[in-house]
This record gives C-alpha cells, sequence and structure tokens, in this order.
C-alpha cells in the first residue's frame, strides 16, 4: 500500500527555492495569463466567507477559498485559502493576508504540497500589474504614481524595475509616511522614487497609476487619471465610478469573477447599466494574442485586478518542483503504515 506523502514548504523555504525571485514571477503569470486565454483553465469562482464588525456591517475579516485546474504544461489541480483580517492591520504584528497553497494530484486523489501561500500572493499579485504595465501602459511612461507602501507596494515596486526600468520619476504616498520613506529608502539606486502627501499628489497626470491599499471605501477621483494613462487598481474598490466610465478600455485579469463580487467597484455601474460585458477584455486575451493591447497613445486604460487561484497555482507549481530538486522543506503522511479502511 502507498503511503502517500506531502511536502511541506513553510515560507523560508518558499523563498529558498525562489519565492522573491520576481523575474521568474512574471514568466510564471506570462504562462498563467496565457493558458486562460487559450481556455486551458477550469477555474470556479472563489467563495468568499466574510466576517463584520458587531454593527453588522463594516469589514473584519474574510476566508476565501480558491481552487483551479491548471491545463497546459502545467498540469496541476490546487486550491489556495486565504484569509484577511482588519485585526491584524490595527495591531500590526501579523500580515493583512495569510494564506496557505494546497497542490494535488488528480490521478491519485492526495495533496502533494502544503505551502505558505502569503509571499506567492504579495509577487503573483504585482507581478500581474507588471505583466498589464507591459502591454497597456503608454509608451516611454516616464512618470508612475503609487497609492501604498505595504507589501503589495514594495513587490510592486520590484515588479517595476524589471518592466519600467527607464521610468524617471515614481511618486510614492502612504497614510504612513515613515513607512513610504522606508520603502523609498529600500529601492535608492533602483528606482527614482519621490515621497508625496496625498493620492491626488500621486496620481495626478502619471503616465501610469497604481493603488493597492486596503482601503473600502473609493477615494480616487477622476480629475487625477490623465488621457493616455493606465490606471491599475489592485484592491477590489479604490475608484469612484467615474474613473472606470471615462476609460477608453477596460480590462482585468478575470471578468466572470469580478462582475459578480458585490464589492467589486464595478458592481454599481453594471446594476445601473453602465457598463455591459462586452465592453470588457480579460487580460488573458491580450497575453494569448486574441485581443490587442494599448491600440494608442491617447487611449486612457482602465485595469482592475481581482486575483486568480491559477496565478498561485503556476507560481507554487514552480516553487514545489525546486524545492523537490534542491531537497527543501519537510514530508507529512496522511497515515503511517498502510489505509487502515
Amino acid at each position: 500500500m502507498t503511503v502517500p506523502e506531502i511536502l511541506f514548504l513553510s515560507q523560508e523555504d518558499v523563498i529558498a527555492a525562489g519565492g522573491l525571485d520576481m523575474a521568474k514571477a512574471l514568466e510564471d503569470m506570462e504562462l498563467a495569463l496565457r493558458l486562460h486565454g487559450e481556455g486551458e483553465i477550469n477555474m470556479p469562482p472563489k467563495i468568499f466567507l466574510p466576517f463584520t464588525e458587531a454593527d453588522g456591517e463594516s469589514f473584519r475579516a474574510a476566508a476565501i477559498t480558491m481552487p483551479v485546474y491548471v491545463g497546459g504544461p502545467v498540469q496541476r489541480a490546487g486550491v489556495k485559502w486565504a484569509a484577511e483580517s482588519m485585526e491584524n492591520v490595527r495591531r500590526g504584528d501579523l500580515p493583512y493576508g495569510i494564506d496557505i497553497v494546497v497542490l494535488h494530484d488528480v490521478d491519485r486523489a492526495h495533496p502533494v504540497a502544503i505551502m505558505d501561500g502569503t509571499l506567492i500572493t504579495a509577487m503573483r499579485t504585482s507581478a500581474i500589474t507588471g505583466v498589464a504595465t507591459r502591454y497597456l501602459a503608454p509608451p516611454e511612461s516616464r512618470v508612475v504614481g503609487l497609492v501604498g507602501a505595504g507589501v503589495i507596494g514594495r513587490t510592486t515596486l520590484e515588479a517595476l524595475c524589471h518592466v519600467l526600468p527607464d521610468v524617471e520619476e515614481v511618486r510614492l504616498c502612504d497614510l504612513d509616511r515613515p513607512r513610504a520613506q522606508t520603502l523609498a529608502a529600500e529601492f535608492a539606486g533602483r528606482l527614482p522614487i519621490r515621497i508625496v502627501d496625498d493620492a491626488g499628489t500621486s496620481l495626478r497626470g502619471a503616465d501610469v497609476c497604481i493603488t493597492m491599499t486596503t482601503s473600502r471605501t473609493p477615494y480616487v477621483q477622476a480629475e487625477w487619471v490623465a488621457p493616455g494613462s493606465l490606471f491599475a487598481q489592485v484592491a477590489a474598490n479604490e475608484v469612484e465610478g467615474e474613473v472606470i466610465l471615462q476609460a477608453d478600455r477596460l480590462v482585468v485579469d478575470e471578468w466572470e469573477q469580478i462582475s459578480h463580487y458585490s464589492g467589486s467597484a464595478f458592481r454599481p455601474l453594471l446594476e445601473k447599466g453602465q457598463v455591459h460585458d462586452e465592453e470588457i477584455t480579460n487580460l488573458g486575451k491580450i497575453v494569448a494574442g486574441e485581443a490587442p493591447g494599448r491600440r494608442t497613445p491617447e487611449e486612457r486604460i482602465f485595469f482592475d485586478s481581482f486575483g486568480m487561484a491559477c496565478e498561485d497555482i503556476v507560481v507554487a507549481e514552480r516553487i514545489y518542483q525546486e524545492a523537490r530538486r534542491h531537497g527543501l522543506g519537510h514530508p507529512l503522511r496522511l497515515w503511517e503504515l498502510a489505509w487502515a479502511m
């Protein structure tokens, strides 16, 4: 009787297996998006389990289940269990989001790996923004406006080093100015970062605008977004509806999931009939060559990244294979001797 083994990879193991390699993460996201565009992915909608504060309305925490099967050269099923907590933000002793990823052997019906997914989430989230920037940013982009200097802010700056190496100014703001200053110091000599005091100053007139905060209330005003720019929203609901309505092009990572998410910035516009399905392009179609990227320098593009399980599993599969090659991680067993039934 075979005894199934599961390779457990801590965050330190994930790092040792290349988890912080942004160049590889960008390659992973190109692959995930291409497979998505080619129809090689079976990905049910995310399942959200929200928790509210005592008032019954304010967001407190959430648990999110994200299953997927990735075909093509990957051939792997998996699931990410993602969790978010505003209490962690208030206390500051744990990350806002803590995730795990499970990789599954379809033929043998058992998991082959369980690993820290928090780092994977941060890397793939910013790598998706990086890929979107490659395909959708205006040519010769020189000014980038960033809002948010947390974990995703750090990985986004890393992605920008790869996709916009000639940028002349990165305007960074965060409600916690010292945190923004610390992050800017980390990238000194790699990116020309200037700390600004507010989101409007950061975004107004920028060629590429990226917002990545934990805000649940729209704060980005339409007049801040310049014609011919790319606006990438990493969180679910950071922009006023007019930011979306004034865009010449609407691109998302996965419209099917975004359109059904009640917390999306698109949701009220859909309900009012101001946005229609045929106006939306999935980024995977662009990466797969089935839809054009940026069409003109003057085109104002809005990109919304909701996050897809296929992104996590493509990165996790690379990490898993690299960990096996280098003897990383700790083997676990579902049972010790033989199946007892």
